[in-house]
């Protein structure tokens, strides 16, 4: 694995990651100016860490970045006169290099290993994740309507995995919960914040005097000893008589309605309704006033309980008040009965029964409200007890759960730490081979091979006016020198930008193959990044470019992973089709590569691109063959357009083979100097010596498209040679 990810620097933007895959042997990356490839580039060399705060690189092996792109031209030739020497390996001393050989096979082998134990571990880990989130889904959902219930607790902790961890953490404890208690206690807790209840404080009527009941339950009789108190007890009828003597007016009976002695009669009535018989009345008088303020008590606390905040509506003791109402109501309407008949015998109901009712249920509005006060005085006290008591409720109820989740995680772990403990052992051993084989390297690195590499390189690419020379021995340093004056320091100040480019280039590369410390050389972790090495190179360098890398970088492997970066298609098709002998059909990037295309809209991406889309560039070729012959491009261009176009056609014609003897052929019949040389050029199988295309000179343009028509001709399609240049058919037969 290696991918890159990248958010908020330059082209790309802050509210996304856009990642880059890169772990193939090569990734070829395709893109316009101004896309973004050099974001890219620019996070391998390191020179802008600030920048790349919100960006990362991701592999399973430590990787050593070396990063062509302007920055590395800059730094490496424009601010320095001299540039440290690139070491190779010498040949004088074979056993030291086969030491060298076997421990770079050694090495290989560990790092082999070490990459499958890291793939081990990674599944390891990913089957202890797989088994968490699946214990995080059945806690999530046994807990479904408790976590509804207390949801104000669960702040952070309200997706499966965050509530997972944050039960996960709660140690377990013995303690009886239940979600009905807990509830209650959470609704009288958020109902007590801020409010502070009035207690209920009352003053009960008692039971009646039991004198005032021993008066209701006997019969009032007047005095015995009077004119009429015989007569009248006779009658049975005391009371009405008591109840006539108001009616009394002059000498008129109020009874008969005749004439009497009025004085007599009421002398008489006076001894028989004694002191004692109207104290008696009077006292059950003033009973009836007292119970009737008791009611009038009563009805005015049951509207003080009803509206208390304490109290719902059908609580106990609203039906307790009623029921002591009810009775009072009853036992005055008892009295009231008994003052007007004093003679009938009469029972009171007992009210002890429900007062102590009332009493006890008073005593628990009051315990409620002291509860409640108690509460809206420490409420973040008593908020942050519940919130402990939730979680170990929550803790209780997941238990099964993380313990069997335990179970299975033991073995996995264990299994992961075996993996994880192999492959420690294993770094260790590749770290002691690598110090072995730096030590080894020391005593044979040399740069003088280096020197001959690049200046072989340079004069094959036609550049004579410079070379490389060493700088001095004992350093180990190179520096530019100017043919026509040896002496001149600041060489490279002078280049041209194309030449710069290129004694650049040719000093990284050379760098991939080497090192710049003795003790370094060919280490097999290197990631390798090539930014448009010919963004300043005229045409005719892009296929010894491409040709370059392939031969030094790709086909030697010396990186672990390789990164080129382009915006010219010509040279995107030309490292595809110098490294890859045939592009199979079904694939959509040659085996152990990528391709891809960094695009923009109003922000940098990147997408995969396929190695036949290529094909839609099909017409843009032959658009270039047309602009040449219209004179509006240069004629430098044709050779390697006339090559793609033939490479494009006669692939998707499945006429590779034939294409192949008939470019052999016209070649021998046209042994002429630069038309031999043509033929040969545009085979690409032909490249792999490493000539320039050009050596002989640029034809003239018509010779050119003369000579590309004859291989369609040949071909038998000259049928499609006329519809893509716009000729008509019989024009050119």
């Amino acid at each position: 694995m290696a991918v890159l990810t990248i958010r908020g620097v330059r082209s790309y933007g802050a509210d996304r990651d856009v990642q880059i895959d890169l772990s193939n042997k090569v990734t070829l990356i395709y893109g316009q100016n101004g896309s973004g490839k050099s974001t890219i580039s620019n996070y391998f060399s390191g020179y802008y860490p600030e920048k790349y705060r919100q960006c990362r690189f991701e592999s399973q092996v430590e990787l050593f970045p070396l990063v062509f792109n302007q920055d590395y031209i800059e730094r490496k030739f424009s601010l320095e006169n001299v540039q440290a020497g690139i070491f190779t390996l010498s040949e004088h001393n074979k056993d030291i290099q086969e030491q060298v050989e076997s421990h770079k096979k050694r090495i290989a082998r560990t790092d082999a290993k070490v990459s499958e134990l890291n793939i081990e571990i990674a599944g390891r880990a990913e089957m202890e994740l797989t088994l968490i989130n699946n214990c995080a889904a059945r806690m999530f959902k046994r807990t479904s309507a408790d976590r509804t219930r207390f949801t104000s607790f669960l702040t952070g902790a309200k997706q499966q995995r965050n509530f997972y961890e944050r039960i996960n953490d709660i140690p377990l404890t013995v303690a009886q919960l239940n979600t009905e208690e807990l509830s209650a206690r959470l609704e009288n807790l958020q109902k007590s914040k801020g409010t502070s209840l009035p207690y209920i404080n009352i003053s009960l009527p008692t039971q009646l005097n039991p004198d005032v009941i021993r008066l209701i339950r006997s019969p009032l009789q007047p005095a015995s000893g009077t004119l009429f108190a015989g007569f009248i007890a006779n009658l049975g009828n005391a009371d009405w008589v008591r109840e006539g003597v108001r009616f009394i007016h002059d000498d008129v009976c109020p009874f008969c309605q005749n004439s009497f002695d009025a004085a007599h009669f009421a002398e008489e009535i006076a001894r028989m309704y004694d002191k004692s018989y109207t104290d008696a009345i009077e006292v059950i008088k003033k009973a009836a006033v007292e119970v009737a303020e008791n009611i009038e008590y009563l009805n005015d606390l049951s509207e003080r309980v009803f509206r208390h905040p304490a109290v719902n509506e059908g609580a106990e003791v609203l039906s307790s008040l009623k029921l002591l109402i009810q009775i009072n109501q009853s036992n005055l309407q008892t009295i009231f009965k008994k003052i007007e008949r004093p003679s009938e015998i009469y029972d009171v109901a007992e009210i002890s029964e429900a007062r102590n009712s009332l009493i006890s249920n008073i005593d628990k509005i009051n315990n409620t409200v002291s509860a409640n006060n108690q509460l809206a005085d420490n409420y973040d006290a008593e908020m942050a007890k519940l919130k402990a008591d939730v979680d170990t409720y929550l803790r209780q109820i997941c238990d099964e759960y993380l313990v069997a989740l335990t179970t299975e995680l033991q073995e996995v772990r264990a299994q992961k730490i075996k993996a994880e403990q192999q492959a420690s052992a294993l770094l260790t051993e590749r770290r002691q081979l690598g110090e072995q084989t730096s030590r080894l390297i020391g005593q044979l690195s040399v740069i003088q091979p280096t020197i001959d590499s690049i200046n072989n390189n340079l004069k094959a690419l036609g550049v004579t006016d410079f070379h490389i020379c060493c700088h001095d021995e004992k350093m180990k340093l190179y520096r530019l020198r100017r043919t026509s004056d040896p002496g001149e320091r600041d060489v490279f100040r002078t280049l041209s930008e194309g030449e710069k480019t290129i004694i650049a280039l040719l000093y990284f590369i050379e760098s991939c193959t080497g090192s710049v410390t003795p003790d370094a050389v060919h280490d097999g972790r290197k990631i390798i990044i090539i930014d448009d090495p010919i963004s300043s190179l005229s045409h005719n360098y892009i296929y010894e470019v491409a040709s370059l890398i392939k031969r030094k970088i790709i086909k030697h492997d010396i990186a672990r992973h390789l990164i080129i970066l382009t915006h010219n298609l010509f040279f995107f098709q030309e490292i595809l089709l110098t490294s890859v002998r045939r592009l199979e059909s079904k694939l959509d990037a040659p085996k152990g590569w990528s391709l891809l295309r960094i695009i923009k809209n109003e922000h940098s991406d990147c997408i995969p691109l396929s190695m036949h889309e290529m094909l839609n560039e099909y017409q843009a070729l032959w658009q270039t063959l047309k602009d040449v012959q219209d004179n509006k491009s240069q004629v430098i261009v044709l050779p390697n357009t006339m090559r793609n176009i033939l490479e494009y056609y006669f692939s998707f014609a499945c006429k590779e083979e034939k294409l192949e003897k008939t470019l052999a052929a016209l070649a021998s019949e046209h042994a002429e100097g630069c038309y031999d040389s043509f033929y040969r050029a545009i085979n690409r199988h032909s490249h792999s010596d490493g000539r320039n295309i050009l050596s002989t000179g640029i034809m003239d343009k018509s010779e050119y498209f003369r000579l590309f028509r004859k291989i369609f001709e040949e071909m038998g399609e000259l049928a499609h040679y006329c519809s893509m240049m716009d000729e008509k058919l019989e024009e050119v037969i």
